[in-house]
């Protein structure tokens, strides 16, 4: 019969995601994350696999949080405009989570890893291209005429990347508020 784990994986997954968050893929390691964790490197192994498969699980993590975080946006009731402006951000809130987006701090390391990592990023980039043009088909009135809503949600995919840079180790920079106002002004009638 099999040992029953003394931890719970989510939470694990939690806090090793965080890790490899703040400290990158090269810099993170069994040891850094049994100290973190208080779960054995070998019951690491057991329930996540190598590293980088561990690695894998955990931005695959970030991007189903990350998404949910969107999709909540874009459900709530507040104005397109302010619903643009949270995509861009895409603000933790009161989540324990570090500032800008593990997936655009993974890009340097990305061609250390597999394929499979591109693969998540990927569904990420396409689930908050969709979101925002989600908000854009109901803001079409509010909207310049003749601009496309797949070419918009595409920008403000780049705006929204860029703006993960900019605000990643807590260097929230004056000006993004600056960067989402003109944003969206270029945008409407």
């Amino acid at each position: 019969m099999p040992r029953r784990r003394s931890f719970d994986p989510a939470v694990v997954l939690d806090q090793i995601m965080i890790s490899f968050w703040e400290n990158g893929f090269q810099e993170t390691g069994f040891r850094e994350l049994t100290a973190l964790t208080g779960v054995k490197s070998q019951s690491l192994v057991n329930a996540f696999g190598s590293k980088q498969q561990l690695y894998i699980q955990a931005m695959e993590h970030y991007v189903a949080v990350a998404s949910d975080l969107a999709d909540k946006i874009v459900a709530n009731d507040q104005p397109g405009d302010q619903q643009l402006a949270a995509l861009l951000v895409l603000d933790w809130g009161k989540l324990p989570y570090p500032s800008g987006c593990m997936v655009i701090s993974s890009l340097g390391e990305a061609d250390q890893l597999s394929s499979q990592l591109d693969a998540v990023a990927n569904r990420l980039y396409r689930h908050l291209e969709h979101c925002f043009y989600r908000v854009l088909t109901r803001m079409t009135d509010q909207l310049r005429p003749g601009l496309s809503l797949d070419g918009l949600a595409a920008q403000l995919l780049t705006i929204h990347n860029g703006i993960q840079v900019a605000v990643q180790d807590n260097h929230y920079p004056a000006n993004v508020d600056q960067i989402i106002a003109t944003t969206l002004q270029t945008l409407k009638n």
